[in-house]
């Protein structure tokens, strides 16, 4: 008798051979929260945790309290527990983003780059060919200069090389909508549009398998080498784009050399990124100072809202009394 061997890999056919698609789940809350989560890191996690198991909760507790005394939800304390949980948790995070969100509008998006990056950078600019008045060029030759020196040594999967360059040239020289950006918070994987965010997704996707078949930064596949140094390729793409779009919108108005305006260009870049830093520890420092302040928005506390004001009264008489 012969046996034919079983093919354990054959994939199973979810539509039974009919022509119906398989169901949707964007429209299930709780799978909407957990693809947030996915697809923004600690950021996402924080900001859902924070949200489901504090703000919300405390909020509700506020809108509820003596709400049968009062008759009607207990509105100041409802409001004084939300605004209170909404600037004092997520904060943390986005008063150093708003502070060099307004740096970069005002100074130029170099502004979000970290100073040793910006070193790294003016390295690799000064290999490259650069064209002060051709922005998309000037782009194109920097990718071209960052692959050709990571992957010098990278012997296999030239395929995924070359298409992770093109990812690279598609991130500093197309723009993407905001829009499709926060819309893609929610979206499956499926359902996504292009944006930064899938592109630097589909970076690491390619930049992993890369290093696994060439046996490189086996301890962090995600990493790409940038002038002898590993830097994860999400974070580069977002530099990359900053600096490049920055780097070739002063350089059109520009009359000097080319070696001369990357020289001025990242001293100005450095120093106002040290300028930066300093503005966004003042400013969640300052905030910090505040917090303590934000635990009560009224002049009167909104809990005490439906409870037995007289009993409240004859004790407030007291105390006057024994205070003569």
């Amino acid at each position: 008798m012969k046996l034919n061997q079983v093919n354990s890999t054959r994939p199973y056919n979810i539509n039974n051979n009919n022509n119906k698609k398989a169901p949707s789940f964007g429209a299930n809350p709780a799978v909407a929260v957990a693809t947030f989560i996915e697809n923004n890191g600690f950021l996402g996690e924080f900001l859902a945790v924070d949200t489901t198991g504090m703000m919300g909760p405390r909020a509700a507790q506020g809108f509820l309290r003596n709400m049968e005394e009062l008759g009607h939800l207990n509105y100041k304390a409802g409001h004084e527990e939300l605004v209170r949980e909404l600037l004092s948790g997520p904060a943390f995070f986005y008063v150093p983003i708003i502070v060099l969100s307004i740096a970069s509008l005002l100074r130029g998006k170099a502004a979000k780059v970290d100073t040793k990056t910006l070193g790294e950078f003016k390295t690799i600019m000064k290999n490259t060919i650069v064209e002060l008045k051709n922005a998309v060029s000037t782009k194109k030759n920097f990718v071209k200069t960052i692959t050709k020196d990571a992957f010098k040594d990278f012997h296999h999967e030239k395929g995924l090389i070359d298409e992770l360059s093109q990812l690279m040239e598609q991130n500093v020289t197309k723009k993407f909508s905001f829009k499709d950006s926060l819309l893609n918070l929610f979206r499956s994987k499926e359902n996504k549009v292009t944006t930064t965010g899938t592109i630097k997704a589909k970076a690491t996707e390619l930049i992993t398998k890369i290093n696994k078949a060439n046996e490189k930064n086996l301890d962090n596949a995600s990493a790409i080498s940038v002038n002898g140094k590993n830097v994860n390729i999400a974070d580069l793409f977002d530099d990359m784009r900053n600096y490049l779009d920055d780097f070739t919108k002063k350089a059109a108005d520009t009359t000097e050399s080319s070696n001369a305006f990357i020289e001025k260009f990242h001293k100005a870049a450095k120093n106002i990124r040290y300028a930066t830093n300093i503005l966004a520890v003042s400013a969640l420092s300052a905030f910090l100072v505040i917090i303590p302040k934000l635990y009560q928005t009224g002049k009167t506390f909104p809990g005490t809202d439906g409870l037995n004001t007289g009993a409240n009264n004859a004790t407030s008489t007291n105390n006057s009394k024994e205070a003569a």
